[in-house]
């Protein structure tokens, strides 16, 4: 379900005419948070979050990665099923075979 004031993390398989995605919608708040948190312990693609809106294959994989990361410090312990939610889609986009991307859109 969609809410008013949300981000949408979208992963695309395919071509820009042709795609199929996967995505996973999260409060602002709670992308605030996560950015926030990327920011402090360095984490170059999440604390980038809010001023991308596009990621490659390769940062997708490493999205995948700082979103494990973050998950396994248990400092957004309340946030942990997001956590897992934009690591599966991070990952789901970074095994493409073909072109893949990631977009950060807010809701």
């Amino acid at each position: 379900m969609r809410s008013e004031g949300g981000v949408a993390i979208r992963a695309f398989r395919g071509t820009r005419k042709t795609s199929v995605y996967r995505e996973h919608v999260i409060p602002q708040a709670s992308f605030a948070r996560i950015a926030a948190v990327g920011e402090r312990e360095g984490l170059a693609v999440v604390s980038s979050l809010r001023r991308r809106a596009r990621l490659d294959k390769r940062r997708a994989r490493r999205l995948a990665e700082e979103a494990t990361a973050i998950r396994s410090s248990g400092e957004l312990a309340d946030l942990d099923d997001d956590l897992t939610a934009i690591a599966e889609v991070a990952r789901w986009c970074a095994r493409a075979a073909g072109d893949a991307w990631i977009r950060i859109e807010g809701l």
